[in-house]
């Protein structure tokens, strides 16, 4: 695979990320208007599923969740179809705010990508697991041994550089959305498309 190739799926990552860039620009705005509010979502407001994971608190955590889908999206899905990949990516939003809406009554508000990059990371190793085996057995490994410490009693949910404590449990609901999708990828026998003729 080339170092960098702006394949269909690689345009989408950038396209999401021009859009997380956007609505950060404007954050006084579209913060109160888009994030996760069960009271919001519960009146009606069901585009919070969707555009909740597109807004963060601040710029610390737009650029942390900006990197890593960028990342993401190059080294994992740049040659995956641009179907299987939009829809691995609205599976993941709709899963995680699903997941918290369903399980976590007692979180009112959310907003971030990190839930979904989660269900992305473990789709993404699982699809490529027989292209490096082991190096996605290992980083599995990692997503997993992160999720269960972040659910122990007593983990620590605050960063000295968010505003609002970490949501642990949409990093569980992406994963386990992730996971249910690798799955069936493999399942199915799916393998990213071959790279594009030159």
């Amino acid at each position: 695979m080339p170092f960098l190739r702006l394949t269909p799926s690689l345009w989408l990552t950038i396209a999401l990320g021009v859009l997380m860039i956007l609505l950060g620009a404007f954050q006084s705005v579209t913060e109160t208007a888009l994030e996760y509010s069960r009271s919001a979502i519960s009146d009606g407001q069901l585009w919070r599923f969707i555009t909740a994971h597109f807004i963060h608190y601040g710029p610390y955590h737009l650029a942390m969740n900006l990197g890593a889908l960028m990342l993401c999206g190059w080294i994992l899905f740049q040659e995956v179809s641009l179907r299987h990949y939009g829809l691995l990516v609205l599976t993941c939003l709709v899963g995680v705010s699903t997941g918290l809406y369903g399980f976590s009554p007692e979180l009112d508000y959310y907003a971030g990508l990190s839930g979904a990059l989660h269900g992305l990371l473990v789709a993404g190793v699982l699809i490529t697991l027989r292209q490096t085996p082991w190096m996605n057995s290992l980083a599995l490994a990692v997503v997993v041994f992160k999720i269960v410490q972040e659910q122990l009693p007593g983990y620590d949910t605050s960063h000295s550089l968010l505003p609002v404590p970490v949501a642990v449990d949409a990093h569980l609901y992406g994963a386990l959305t992730g996971l249910a999708w690798g799955l069936g990828v493999l399942g199915r026998g799916f393998r990213a498309r071959p790279p594009l003729s030159k």
